[in-house]
């Protein structure tokens, strides 16, 4: 059985998809429809852009859509999966890479999804971290005991779970955390608190 799992947030890298631009004249035009679509030049921004440019949420859904569907369609018959998935945002991804939506229909929702929650962003400046090494129940704690919002957010696996709230919030629950035995407490590329009260 094959399954494709597709990325959220947190994906972005500055040179995203310009291999398969420069490699596919098909990957080439879906790029030039994107940026069509969007009204703007996302594909500068994938190919060039700064770490944080790239980590706006306007920018940074759309710009994982594109690379992820883009491969997806790039891989031509040898992409046959008995399944797909996504994480968060990727969860269009695979719906799209699977030929429920089209690429430009996914795009156009995915924009949209995009600019609600770069809405709710820019209302107040939050973030995420990734805890491991933790049992969730004592991340789930120390998140309770902090002043200020913030949550367990994405139960990623056993020792691994991401919180998600205003900065402060975070920034001290990772503090703690870290004291209390965690190996790693590490705030996330992404411009939000997503799957948080703050969306």
């Amino acid at each position: 059985m094959k399954a494709y799992v597709f990325p959220g947030q947190g994906a972005q890298f500055t040179g995203m998809g310009k291999d398969l631009y420069d490699t596919y004249p098909a990957a080439k035009d879906l790029f030039h429809q994107a940026d069509e679509i969007l009204g703007f030049e996302i594909s500068k921004i994938m190919f060039e852009g700064t770490a944080d440019q790239l980590k706006e949420t306007k920018v940074t859904q759309p710009a994982i859509f594109i690379h992820s569907v883009i491969l997806a369609k790039m891989m031509g018959s040898a992409f046959q999966p008995d399944m797909v998935a996504g994480h968060s945002l990727g969860e269009l991804s695979a719906l799209t890479a699977a030929r429920a939506l089209s690429f430009e229909d996914g795009l156009r929702i995915v924009s949209k999804r995009a600019l609600a929650m770069q809405a709710a962003c820019e209302a107040q400046e939050s973030t995420m971290a990734a805890i491991i090494g933790m049992a969730d129940e004592d991340v789930e704690k120390v998140c309770e005991e902090i002043e200020g919002v913030v949550v367990a957010a994405n139960y990623n696996c056993p020792g691994q779970l991401v919180i998600s709230g205003a900065i402060p919030a975070v920034e001290a629950a990772c503090e703690i955390l870290k004291e209390k035995g965690a190996r790693r407490a590490l705030i996330l590329p992404v411009g939000g608190a997503f799957h948080s009260p703050l969306m």
